[in-house]
């Protein structure tokens, strides 16, 4: 549990973003919060101004996962991590304090385009509450995947441990266009896409062999989460227990099926 002291570190919004605040573009989500949306992070926000926000997002990233987050996003500092944003986007609560993020990258390579959805989170009293859904519903499904969708070779990805993002992911892509699957084999195209994603991350060496499997996956922490989160689908719960350690990752991977993909609430 993260103290209320930690939580009190959750900065405001519009002062970590300054005057990239101004001209961001904010709509409303669940639960009482906002979304701030800044585009090209890397060109937009000043240098200190990126040290503001990845400041920001230690506590609530901290908070989010239950465990500390500092060396994961002095890592992610390290490598340039809002550079290679195409978009990323603050969750800000009614009071104007971040509490949840994410963000994405345009990869294009030789298996077609792939929207790689690059850390996000929500703190433990806005989870289950619909943002993040909300979020990926008007800047992913409605936003980049349908203006990409025209694309015969479209993918939306991300690295994760987590069944219940999976779920989330799910229901962008609908439950057999999303991989691993636990009830389908993968395609060797959806094969292809993750080898091309792990050489774009790094970790090309980490991918085990014909998977979508990243072992040591968060390298530079102790543990991803304090407590490994539950879906509420044994056999999805399943598939991510019995394949991973403390620090790997999926490559989670789906195809894009088409101009009418939208999120499907009954999945999430």
């Amino acid at each position: 549990m993260i103290s209320d002291a930690l939580a009190q570190r959750r900065p405001l919004v519009h002062e970590v973003l300054g005057e990239a605040y101004a001209g961001a573009e904010r709509f409303e989500l669940p639960w009482g919060c906002s979304a701030v949306v800044v585009p090209a992070p890397g060109g937009v926000l000043e240098h200190d101004r990126q040290r503001a926000v990845y400041a920001g997002l230690v506590p609530v990233s901290s908070d989010a996962f239950g465990a500390d987050m500092t060396e994961y996003w002095r890592d992610r500092s390290a490598n340039d991590y809002f550079g290679r944003l195409t978009e990323f986007v603050l969750v800000a609560d009614r009071e104007g304090r971040m509490v949840g993020w994410t963000g994405y990258s345009l990869i294009e390579g030789g298996s077609g385009v792939n929207v790689y959805i690059d850390s996000s989170g929500v703190v433990p009293s806005g989870q289950s509450q619909g943002v993040m859904r909300a979020v990926m519903e008007r800047r992913l499904t409605s936003g980049v995947l349908s203006r990409l969708a025209p694309r015969s070779r479209l993918y939306i990805s991300a690295r994760s441990e987590s069944p219940v993002f999976y779920k989330l992911m799910r229901g962008l892509v609908g439950a057999g266009n999303l991989f691993p699957n636990p009830e389908l084999h993968t395609p060797l195209d959806v094969l292809g896409c993750g080898s091309e994603l792990a050489g774009w991350l790094g970790q090309a060496s980490l991918m085990e062999p014909g998977s979508l499997v990243i072992r040591n996956a968060y390298g530079v922490l102790d543990e991803l989460y304090g407590e490994l989160p539950s879906s509420g689908d044994p056999a999805l719960d399943r598939m991510f227990r019995n394949a991973l350690g403390p620090l790997d990752a999926y490559l989670l991977v789906g195809r894009v099926p088409g101009p009418e993909t939208r999120l499907d609430r009954e999945e999430l």
